[in-house]
């Protein structure tokens, strides 16, 4: 079978689990790699957003986003959840942003509010998919070998990405309290691809900033919470309580 082929074939599968097309399309505007939006039982289609960069992977990041939405679609009613920010947390960001920014001219005052928004929905986007993502890596490696080229090339660049949480210029755009968890988070994604790959340089970064334990203790989650849909509401609320997002966000049932 081609990879186009495989490509087509989770499509498929998600058309027929929830009895809704998928519509496949490319946006130049998207911020990230590709996602899933999944249809409200009110709209006619599931809509699987792209990066026209990431063209040369896009059946890895179809079959990916497949499997994410397919541990929703087929989870056990009862299992099936969202993340939402509390009421609190724009607020909360915007503050930190202010102070954190205070007396300096780095970055215009008025730039700082948009900041503190793209922030604070960022960490929960990151919160909601990453440890998600990380079985579904798993997954996907032992179950589907021609994809691991694909996948290889992909993760590199999304770990080249998070590399930018390390850097100086994130502590004079961030204060720590953001940083962080976004640091923590990513540092579980390293050590989790450094072990699947015997690369321990892809982790060593993370190590010499300090987030090696919080990379083992979030990655302990996934040994002890079973792998099953049922249980990734379960997997999020951990790392939200360790991470301390759990102050900004919550899960709910759909």
């Amino acid at each position: 079978m081609s990879l186009r082929e495989l490509q087509k074939q989770f499509i498929e599968r998600v058309e027929a689990a929830s009895g809704k097309p998928v519509i496949l399309q490319s946006d130049p505007t998207f911020a990230g790699h590709a996602t899933i939006k999944i249809a409200s039982k009110a709209q006619p289609a599931h809509l699987l957003l792209y990066k026209p960069e990431q063209e040369e992977v896009l059946p890895y990041l179809v079959a990916h986003e497949c499997e994410f939405a397919l541990r929703t679609i087929q989870a056990d009613p009862s299992a099936q959840f969202n993340l939402v920010s509390k009421p609190n947390m724009l607020q909360e960001v915007l503050e930190l942003m202010q102070r954190h920014h205070q007396g300096k001219d780095d970055i215009p005052s008025h730039a700082v509010p948009e900041l503190a928004k793209r922030f604070g929905n960022g960490l929960g986007l990151q919160l909601r998919s990453m440890p998600i993502t990380i079985r579904i890596d798993k997954q996907l490696h032992d179950a589907h070998p021609e994809l691991s080229e694909l996948q290889h090339k992909s993760i590199d660049r999304q770990l080249q990405e998070n590399m930018g949480a390390l850097s100086p210029r994130a502590k004079v755009i961030s204060p720590d309290a953001i940083i962080r968890p976004n640091a923590s988070m990513n540092a579980a994604f390293a050590k989790f691809f450094a072990g699947l790959w015997n690369a321990p340089i892809v982790f060593a970064p993370y190590v010499a900033a300090g987030y090696g334990e919080a990379a083992s203790a979030l990655l302990a989650y996934h040994e002890l919470i079973p792998t099953g849909s049922v249980h990734d509401r379960q997997l999020v609320d951990a790392w939200a309580k360790y991470t301390g997002l759990d102050r900004w966000f919550e899960t709910e049932s759909r």
